[in-house]
């Protein structure tokens, strides 16, 4: 068993696994949902399991425990800016050079380790700072399949912008998600997980449902049509996201979102296994890069 410290590591490792299925399956939404309605999928399907444990918890929460008022506007903000990400994200699917909006979109997790200093004011050590560039070049090499210096050069494309604005406003996301978690005073991991829980979601699914009955109600019809679909995607969208913020209830933002970019490692990995293609000597190296950064921040971060 972990330590209580140390929870974080598996509860983050978890949450990137449920999110490489969420993400495949979301991407086959595409077919029949604009990039609105496929993000919706995953506020929306997620919401009634985190409304029922959200108001149990709710209902007995120990009068010691404080909800603060920081902690409805960190709530807030979480919600929003994670609708947007979202959204630039899935666009930067349909966009011709999604691997170009790829590579910029990793810049989240430089974004998210200043964030977390400027606004939370948890800086990372040195050697966490070292460790989390260490991985953003590692993902880069590992998502660039046209190459870095070949990439950086397309900086003005369309697609890089979209990746850009995905990275920032995710890593604005998970700095907002660590503050609403530390602004419940007294409270367990488990009080403060799911409070933040229904407060993003409730957030998320109101807001974005208002949002596209109001500018594209087809899409809603769209959902429901195809509910059968939209539901795997929205049960793993809960599991991930209960991951990410058990995981910054107890660590940094940073820690957690650098450990999260295994994801991609993991893709590689079932790539190779599955597929069993040939891949350059980048690809290798990239993983390596990725794994020793992890090392360093997890560790000595």
């Amino acid at each position: 068993m972990p330590s209580a410290g140390a929870i974080w590591v598996p509860l983050t490792l978890g949450a990137t696994v449920a999110q490489v299925l969420r993400t495949a399956r979301q991407h086959e939404l595409r077919q029949f949902l604009s990039a609105t309605g496929a993000a919706y999928v995953r506020f929306l399907f997620a919401w009634p399991l985190a409304l029922i444990l959200g108001l149990m918890v709710w209902l007995r929460l120990p009068d010691e425990v404080d909800v603060t008022r920081n902690f409805w506007l960190w709530s807030g903000t979480a919600g929003v800016v994670q609708i947007t990400g979202t959204i630039l994200l899935l666009r930067a699917f349909r966009a011709r050079d999604f691997a170009i909006g790829t590579v910029y979109s990793k810049a989240e997790v430089i974004l998210v380790a200043v964030g977390s200093a400027v606004f939370l004011n948890e800086p990372l050590r040195a050697l966490g700072w070292f460790g989390a560039a260490v991985v953003l070049l590692g993902v880069v090499l590992l998502a660039a399949p046209v190459g870095i210096e070949s990439a950086l050069q397309r900086w003005g494309d369309p697609s890089a912008w979209l990746g850009i604005g995905a990275g920032l406003f995710f890593a604005l996301s998970a700095v907002a998600i660590r503050g609403a978690t530390t602004s419940i005073v007294a409270a367990s991991v488990w009080h403060r997980t799911c409070l933040t829980l229904l407060a993003i979601l409730t957030c998320q699914a109101l807001l974005h449902g208002a949002f596209l009955a109001i500018t594209d109600s087809s899409q809603l019809v769209a959902i429901w049509k195809h509910r059968s679909k939209c539901l795997p995607v929205g049960l793993m969208s809960f599991a991930g996201t209960t991951g990410w913020v058990a995981a910054m209830a107890v660590a940094n933002a940073a820690k957690v979102r650098t450990l999260g970019q295994v994801e991609i490692v993991l893709v590689f990995t079932i790539s190779l296994i599955r597929l069993r293609e040939p891949h350059p000597i980048r690809d290798y190296l990239g993983s390596g890069l990725v794994l020793s950064g992890v090392v360093l921040v997890v560790a000595l971060g």
